[in-house]
């Protein structure tokens, strides 16, 4: 008899305990929504320039399928980036930030005066 998956009703909780037993996990989880989310920001920018995916993959010399991966949140060379881009009338700025520091529960525990 095939196992039945259990229903997954707090996301959060699933990720927090798989990166628990496969440590990483939850940062691959981070990696792909970062990509999926750049991925429809650079669709709704086509959109809003008026061109199809096809329209920019020619621009670009290259194939539908391609632009749609960019935009489905497949990873993707820099150089494919900047022809997306280019082709959108864009042009790409990669800037390297230090990373977030992560909060703490302290700093958001609102002090009192005695």
């Amino acid at each position: 008899m095939a196992r039945r998956a259990k229903p997954i009703h707090d996301l959060d909780r699933y990720i927090a305990e798989r990166d628990a037993r496969e440590r990483g996990f939850a940062a691959l989880v981070a990696d792909a929504e970062m990509r999926l989310a750049f991925g429809r920001r650079m669709a709704e920018r086509r959109r809003a320039n008026g061109k199809t995916q096809t329209q920019v993959a020619a621009l670009m010399h290259t194939s539908p399928a391609i632009v749609s991966r960019l935009e489905s949140g497949h990873d993707v060379r820099v150089s494919t980036l900047e022809k997306y881009v280019a082709a959108l009338g864009l042009r790409l700025e990669i800037i390297a930030v230090p990373p977030k520091k992560p909060t703490t529960k302290a700093s958001h525990t609102r002090r009192t005066k005695k």
